[in-house]
């Protein structure tokens, strides 16, 4: 009897853990006038507040305890042009969320001394004199690749390193591709098409080959990647390839006599061959809380998409997001943007004005 009381009590226990440590929900509670939905999902909390003329938002990565975390108090910060809330989470670092002028504008970009004590201390850059600058504002966990017609400037930390992998210059990186930590591009050193993929692990610096055992012509394009296979389209022959990355093993999977498939909703599915000539469709692996518009950068939570955040001033390249950071390119720069900070250097290169198409690689370890 003891040994199934015992039992009960650890099931009960564990249902107690799972509800309460890992399930998600969604709370509606006041603070002072303010309307707050609470919603956690995913390791993800979300938070919108409203009151009579302004809706605000923002959310926190990171796992729930076993109480639901709420606003516990929000401030009013605000002038003739300038209105602000500054929300109190407990144990967790918040940020001011503003409207100026009635448009809902990151903190970082609003110059106003009532949101000094808030920001970071910002770094004047002065104009570069240099072909290439690694700024200090890379953390160990960060990589960044930048194609320099050889190979690559890989960044990491307070650190660069230059990895030549080709005896020509190429200017055009198209046919290159990143998963996870690494980059896997055409044979640059041959001429008209290539049998081969070079790859570059940017923690290691291993180069590997894999052997297509097949010519493929350079009017190509990587339609994608799932998991470890990535995906590549012949534009002069119509041929459709599956390459095994880890196996080192390449299939055809698309041509005229097979017939085509593009990889929609989790599975393989049929399709015309215009898709991929005319279309040049790509295999989506977005798994992003937010959406993007130009103009500068607007962003948006995926919950309310009809509200729009300013977070940059000016139209941007966005190379990649990692949960809330954003790496953009702008100019001769590439930045990162938080929320927390605003947007930081990471680098300069002169010629990125003219040629940032596919050059640009980032992973977070």
């Amino acid at each position: 009897m003891k040994k199934w009381l015992i039992i009960i009590i650890l099931v009960f226990s564990l249902l107690i853990v799972l509800k309460y440590r890992f399930s998600n929900y969604e709370i509606n509670y006041k603070v002072d006038n303010y309307k707050i939905k609470t919603i956690y999902k995913n390791k993800r909390f979300y938070y919108e507040i409203k009151d009579n003329d302004y809706t605000y938002n923002f959310d926190i990565l990171d796992s729930r305890s076993f109480r639901k975390t709420m606003i516990s108090k929000i401030d009013l910060i605000e002038d003739e042009k300038l209105r602000c809330i500054y929300p109190t989470i407990e144990e967790y670092k918040t940020y001011p969320l503003c409207y100026l002028n009635g448009v809902y504008t990151d903190y970082n970009l609003i110059d106003s001394e009532l949101l000094n004590e808030y920001k970071e201390e910002s770094i004047e850059i002065e104009k570069p004199n240099k072909d290439f600058i690694l700024y200090n504002n890379l953390n160990d966990k960060e990589y960044i690749a930048l194609w320099n017609y050889k190979g690559y400037i890989v960044m990491n930390g307070k650190e660069y390193k230059n990895i030549n992998l080709f005896d020509k210059d190429k200017y055009d990186n198209s046919l290159a591709y990143i998963i996870d930590n690494t980059i896997y591009m055409a044979n640059n050193d041959e001429e008209h098409e290539f049998t081969k993929l070079i790859s570059l692990n940017l923690e290691t610096f291993e180069k590997k080959v894999i052997n297509l055992k097949h010519n493929i012509d350079f009017d190509s394009y990587i339609v994608g990647n799932i998991k470890n296979k990535l995906y590549l389209f012949d534009n002069k022959f119509s041929i459709l390839y599956e390459i095994d990355t880890k196996k080192d093993k390449v299939e055809i999977i698309g041509n005229n006599e097979l017939g085509y498939v593009k990889y929609e909703n989790g599975e393989f599915v049929t399709c015309s061959k215009s898709l991929y000539k005319v279309d040049k469709i790509k295999i989506e692996n977005n798994n992003s809380n937010y959406t993007y518009s130009s103009d500068g950068i607007y962003k948006s939570y995926n919950e309310n998409k009809d509200l729009l955040i300013k977070i940059n001033n000016n139209s941007n390249n966005i190379i990649k997001e990692n949960n809330d950071d954003i790496y953009y390119q702008y100019k001769d720069n590439v930045y990162k943007y938080n929320p927390y900070t605003g947007s930081k250097i990471i680098f300069y290169n002169y010629e990125l004005t003219f040629n940032s198409n596919n050059t640009i690689f980032v992973y977070n370890k």
